[in-house]
């Protein structure tokens, strides 16, 4: 075989992305107690507990977005008093986080425990799913830039292999919520990657 049997290639990552607003949010929450013994740090953070996710419920919650992540007891030797705390998952629209907190708060009293706030898109695929023409096309014309370099053109596509990512990026500010800390879902920039592999024709 000559060299100029030798099929010549060239091969390419093309990508696309987009942006969007995240639609759902995870909150962990919970309740504390600091009682003299065991039984009655237990008893009040039961009482709380209960207290917590009805009023959760009664703010909009399903029994699908609770789940309980935590119940735990200890004994603190600087206090010389028994700590028991609950905590709880909550899946909610990515607009009622204020609101939700607010209710929360208002039944779970001094020993609320807010541990944090994430926001996701529920339906990730359906905004990646357009993103694949864009980064065949992207991948398309890297390809021909460097094929025109080489005094070719370019033929055949040999191979192609999708990857993909994202992350979050801030843009989005959140609408007016109870809560005097503003809370900002921002937004997701979902991308998607393909690697390609042309065939080089000779011009």
């Amino acid at each position: 075989m000559t060299s100029s049997d030798v099929a010549r290639t060239v091969t390419v990552t093309g990508s696309a992305s987009a942006s969007v607003r995240p639609d759902r949010a995870a909150l962990s929450v919970g309740v504390q107690s600091r009682r003299p013994s065991a039984l009655s740090a237990m008893a009040v953070v039961d009482e709380r507990a209960a207290t917590l996710v009805s009023a959760l419920r009664d703010a909009g919650a399903r029994d699908e977005d609770l789940r309980t992540t935590g119940l735990n007891l200890w004994f603190d030797q600087s206090d010389r008093a028994y700590v028991a705390s609950y905590s709880l998952h909550v899946g909610i629209p990515a607009d009622d986080v204020g609101r939700f907190i607010d209710s929360a708060a208002e039944v779970a009293g001094d020993e609320f425990t807010l541990n944090g706030v994430s926001f996701s898109v529920s339906d990730p695929a359906a905004v990646v799913a357009p993103l694949r023409e864009l980064a065949v096309a992207d991948a398309r014309v890297k390809a021909e830039v460097l094929a025109a370099a080489s005094e070719c053109t370019v033929g055949t596509i040999v191979t192609l292999v999708e990857g993909g990512g994202g992350g979050a990026v801030p843009a989005f500010k959140g609408v007016a919520r109870a809560m005097a800390a503003p809370i900002e879902a921002g937004s997701d920039s979902l991308s998607l990657t393909v690697t390609a592999t042309y065939e080089l024709v000779p011009e």
